[in-house]
């Protein structure tokens, strides 16, 4: 939810300053410096010299360690081209969205799902499909759910290099000292709050929500919050059934008010044992933290069996110099960070979860199955402002039990004053 609120702002003022740039028609001395470093670049590739590359990146202290030497690794096997790593531990989008505006853009940048769309209406980042024909690019290698949020308008903007499916963590043994059977993958919304109430006592509750995505829900009944076309579907009877779900389990009391779980954090309340089940990423360390036996399943469906994914992506700098060895640099750095993130996007890296995790083997299977029918959202290229309205006009009137019908038209009508 902060990742919302922080969001909006930043891809506004990205968005105006775009906006002016693009208005822009003279040369400005940065625009000369520009083109005299494409001309020493192109040159390079031409006389046999490496071309050098930039990956910008918000990892910092261990994970930048780590991803520094799998760079190294990279520079050191290609006689193509050499990646320098850039990291941005704080502020990353507002630094980056300078930078972009600046003429001073990296030619690769990690990015969450949300900002693909946007990236790309803007033209900050470069469509894929024409430089990865040429290599030995295989897209049906990517869980679907993964690799569609890379695309905008049916091209390829993006290529994921992680993918989070949300599954059902639970307390192994509080069900067992409780004498209830566990959780399986054929459990329904339902099946959830009527064992959260027999667990929910003695200052523990039986499960929590708040961490999850809204949409999950209305996926779960066959809804979306937007089509495939931008389309605003909040108001489908399926989107209904979903909402409808979310505020029954919200005001069931088998979770923590919301300020409470914000204030202890709901990954920390599971792994004291404060909460009994937790639908989190199937990469989360609770199997090495937790003072109790995890347990693991597919998050609970309605009429569907669906869940969501936090994917994270590398997207190429529309700007960059050299946009044929840039692929085979991204391509080449997308697969080598499969072999480190748990969980790799694509089907013949997912194996490598038990080598990089093996504290996660007992839960391969349910996570394979999570990979395959977990999906992102269908961004939008102002996904950070309506993020925005789902939590005020939205998430919080259903979490305080007000009407459904109501929250929805106040927030359709905000949508359209967003998307118009």
């Amino acid at each position: 939810m902060k990742r919302w609120k922080n969001s909006i702002s930043l891809l506004l003022i990205f968005t105006m300053v775009m906006m002016l740039v693009s208005a822009c028609g003279s040369k400005s001395s940065t625009e000369e410096k520009g083109a005299s470093e494409s001309a020493k670049t192109t040159d390079s590739a031409k006389t046999g010299e490496k071309v050098k590359l930039k990956v910008a990146t918000w990892a910092g202290a261990v994970e930048l360690k780590e991803f520094e030497d799998l760079i190294s690794k990279l520079n050191a096997a290609s006689s193509e081209y050499t990646i320098e790593v850039q990291s941005i531990p704080a502020d990353y989008y507002q630094k980056l969205q300078a930078m972009i505006a600046g003429k001073q853009a990296p030619d690769f940048m990690w990015l969450s799902q949300e900002y693909v769309a946007q990236y790309a209406k803007l033209g900050a980042i470069a469509p894929l499909d024409q430089e990865l024909a040429k290599l030995d690019f295989k897209k049906d290698d990517y869980f679907a759910g993964a690799l569609n949020v890379g695309m905008y308008k049916d091209e390829i903007y993006a290529l994921p290099w992680i993918s989070q499916p949300y599954v059902l963590y639970y307390n192994q043994d509080m069900f067992e000292q409780a004498g209830i059977e566990l959780p399986n993958e054929n459990w329904t919304w339902d099946n959830f709050i009527e064992t959260g109430k027999k667990l929910t006592k003695d200052g523990r509750w039986g499960g929590l929500i708040n961490n999850m995505p809204l949409p999950m829900f209305l996926w779960s009944y066959g809804g979306d919050v937007f089509d495939k076309d931008g389309n605003i579907t909040l108001n489908s009877a399926d989107s209904m059934k979903g909402l409808e779900m979310y505020q029954k389990i919200a005001k069931s009391g088998i979770t923590p008010e919301r300020a409470q779980a914000d204030s202890m954090g709901g990954a920390d309340m599971f792994k004291t044992g404060k909460v009994a089940m937790f639908v989190g990423g199937a990469g989360d360390d609770f199997e090495k933290t937790a003072k109790f036996k995890v347990g693991m399943t597919l998050a609970p469906k309605g009429t569907n069996t669906v869940t969501f994914s936090w994917i994270g992506v590398t997207a190429m700098s529309k700007t960059t110099k050299n946009p044929d060895i840039a692929a085979k640099a991204l391509q080449d750095m997308t697969k080598a960070i499969h072999g480190w993130k748990v969980v790799a996007p694509t089907k013949s890296g997912f194996d490598a979860i038990s080598t990089i995790r093996p504290d996660k083997t007992y839960a391969v299977d349910t996570i394979r199955k999570a990979s395959e029918i977990a999906r992102g959202f269908n961004n939008q290229p102002k996904q950070a402002e309506i993020d925005g309205v789902i939590w005020e006009k939205l998430i919080q009137p259903l979490e305080q039990g007000e009407d459904i019908s109501k929250a929805v038209d106040t927030t359709i009508s905000k949508f359209n004053e967003i998307i118009k």
